[in-house]
């Protein structure tokens, strides 16, 4: 832990949130793999593509849902990569809009949370369309 890093978080804190991050991470990526089949992502699009035109408006519905569940994948897996990178950091654990000290019963819930409750709350409103 370096000195700017905030009090509220003891090291032993911060050590279960690294390893609840650290899981999480880990099971997008196994998830990654099984979704893929083991192939790349470049294979397993060219196998989609190569599937048979007859059921193209059946596989149309299921693709865009699975595209839907892998952008929000995608962007959970980034969000849990950046708070493994900024975990020790002054940063972490404190809302990035109000500054606030966000509880550690909350960061254990969601350790890659950027916002306290109630700013959490605001932005998702806004969000909204």
């Amino acid at each position: 832990m370096n000195a700017n890093t905030p009090s509220h978080l003891s090291h032993a804190q911060r050590l279960v949130l690294t390893a609840l991050l650290e899981s999480r991470r880990v099971a997008f990526e196994r998830l990654s793999t099984l979704q893929l089949e083991g192939q790349s992502q470049v294979e397993a699009a060219r196998r989609v593509l190569l599937q048979d035109a007859d059921d193209a408006r059946q596989r149309e519905g299921t693709h865009e849902v699975e595209g839907i569940v892998a952008d929000i994948d995608s962007g959970e897996y980034t969000a849990i990569r950046a708070a493994l990178e900024r975990i020790h950091g002054a940063a972490y654990g404190l809302c990035v809009d109000c500054h606030v000290e966000i509880p550690f019963d909350r960061l254990q819930i969601e350790p890659q949370t950027l916002r306290c409750t109630t700013c959490q709350t605001l932005h998702e409103r806004k969000s909204k369309p």
